[in-house]
């Protein structure tokens, strides 16, 4: 007897998960977002032609502190460099050089490494009503997937995910969402889209983001010289 209730338990709990639409998957997340106060991402930027840019982001969302990490090419040079940031001011430190005060605004930080969360998760609800969009409930992660060959949506998407595109064409996109089934927080995100750099030339880029640690990450400290 007590093998068949688990079993109704367990198959009532398995219906459950599979009755959610895409509209409250979406909800859930939202929901979900405005509670994360802190986390660790990873960052891996593939460039065509060059070695992979590599970056882990220790996020304090409730305090404006961040602490990134990353390494990149720079012609034949390969790179490493640290940033810490607060409310007001980012501080860098590149290669083994010394800490200074960076030109790059606090407020700037979101385009150039996605460091709000919440603003990455409201891209998946600008994504869910649109007709390319396809919806997923797998083992253990909703996934949501977006592509389109349309300059002016791909243009459109990149824009509220927080580029600043300025005068360069995006010719296409495609985004992948993993979101846990169980607290519906981001796990995974892949987004790959196509610029025209010149007149001929056209550049694939592709960055993959990995959450981990959501609202359990050790506190940032200010860092050693700083």
């Amino acid at each position: 007897m007590m093998k068949k209730i688990l079993f109704l338990l367990g198959s009532v709990f398995f219906m459950a998960a599979c009755s959610m639409s895409e509209e409250d998957v979406v909800e859930e997340t939202i929901a979900a977002s405005e509670e994360v106060n802190n986390y660790t991402l990873d960052i891996t930027t593939v460039h065509p032609g060059e070695e992979d840019s590599e970056y882990t982001l220790n996020i304090d969302l409730e305090n404006t502190l961040g602490y990134i990490t990353s390494e990149y090419s720079t012609g034949n040079e390969r790179v490493s460099e640290e940033l810490y940031y607060t409310f007001e001011t980012v501080f860098e430190k590149v290669s083994d050089g010394d800490w200074s005060i960076s030109s790059l605004p606090a407020e700037d930080m979101h385009e150039f490494y996605f460091v709000d969360y919440t603003q990455i998760a409201q891209v998946l609800e600008y994504i869910e009503p649109l007709e390319e969009t396809s919806f997923e409930a797998l083992d253990e992660t909703y996934e949501f997937s977006y592509q389109t060959a349309n300059q002016r949506d791909a243009t459109a998407l990149l824009e509220e995910w927080g580029f600043n595109l300025g005068d360069e064409p995006v010719i296409d996109a495609s985004i992948v969402f993993h979101i846990n089934n169980d607290n519906y927080y981001m796990e995974n995100i892949e987004l790959e889209y196509t610029m025209r750099a010149g007149n001929d030339m056209e550049i694939n880029l592709t960055q993959q983001l990995d959450y981990q640690n959501i609202n359990d990450t050790e506190d940032i400290e200010r860092p050693e010289g700083l």
